[in-house]
């Protein structure tokens, strides 16, 4: 037999021996402690494990996410949905109150006058020029006809009622209108005369005499006359800006009157039926 066969042989019974003794030590139990092999393992696994755990939960998140997110989006619009027209219902909960507001405030404002009142809305205003016109939404049906007429929420005269008037739609000349003619007086002195527009924001006070007097009557009130046979007699008009003489005709004086009637305040208007009796 050769030599280093006889030393295989002599190193495999050493080995073999080594071996069974690693297996029995592997086997034997160490109460809590772990065996090296269990420990060999877990080193290996356990990595693997926590990432295998790691990736399971992140994958079960994100599909969580997405159907919450998707439940989210579609409980967005339900709510943006519902917020529309809750505006819109306050919307129009806030006009209608405004409105009632507005008729109690011109019921309150002419109390004193003895006809009938037709409540309206501004629907329109001239697009050329804004001191001639406006429109209303009341017309024939509800009783407008033409020459009354109509005072914003506070009472002060706005113009009167002219032709078109449709079915539920009316047309009002402004007194700011250059063709508008009122018959106004001031309540102090007494200053009579025909106010007309200038088309836009001031009206002038023609065929006042300079024999009249009147020139410190800056401030004063002017009223309707009734003289017109138009506007019924004592309805507020505005204030007397300045008094000149007349340029172009000396005998009379140059009277500027500001109307007490704004766009803010003719959004509700009043038009003033006949009086009781059948007066003007």
């Amino acid at each position: 037999m050769p030599p280093w066969v006889k030393r295989r042989s002599a190193l495999v019974l050493p080995g073999l021996v080594v071996f069974h003794i690693l297996l029995i030590s592997v086997q034997v139990p160490r109460g809590a402690e772990k065996s090296l092999f269990e420990r060999g393992v877990f080193f290996v696994f356990a990595p693997i494990q926590r990432a295998a755990t790691g990736a399971v939960r992140g994958l079960g998140s994100l599909w969580r996410n997405y159907f919450d997110l998707r439940g989210v989006r579609a409980e967005n619009r339900e709510l943006r949905l519902k917020n529309f027209f809750l505006a819109q219902d306050l919307r129009f909960l806030e006009d209608r109150l405004k409105l009632a507001r507005s008729e109690a405030q011109i019921r309150e404002s002419l109390a004193d006058f003895e006809g009938s009142l037709i409540t309206a809305r501004t629907i329109g205003v001239d697009s050329v020029n804004p001191h001639q016109s406006i429109i209303i939404d009341k017309g024939s049906l509800d009783g407008v006809v033409r020459d009354m007429a109509v005072c914003d929420r506070t009472g002060a005269l706005v113009g009167r009622t002219i032709p078109p008037i449709g079915f539920k739609e009316s047309m009002v000349q402004l007194i700011t209108d250059k063709d508008s003619s009122v018959s106004v007086k001031s309540v102090v002195s007494g200053l009579t005369g025909s106010m007309t527009g200038r088309a836009a924001a001031l009206c002038d006070l023609r065929y006042v005499l300079a024999s009249a007097g009147g020139t410190d009557t800056k401030g004063e009130e002017v009223r309707t006359t009734g003289f017109d046979k138009i506007y019924p007699a004592g309805l507020p008009v505005g204030v007397i800006q300045s008094v000149d003489p007349d340029q172009t005709s000396p005998i009379f004086l140059s009277i500027v009157i500001a109307p007490y009637f704004r766009f803010d305040t003719i959004d509700v208007v009043a038009v003033l039926g006949p009086r009781r009796g059948g007066g003007g």
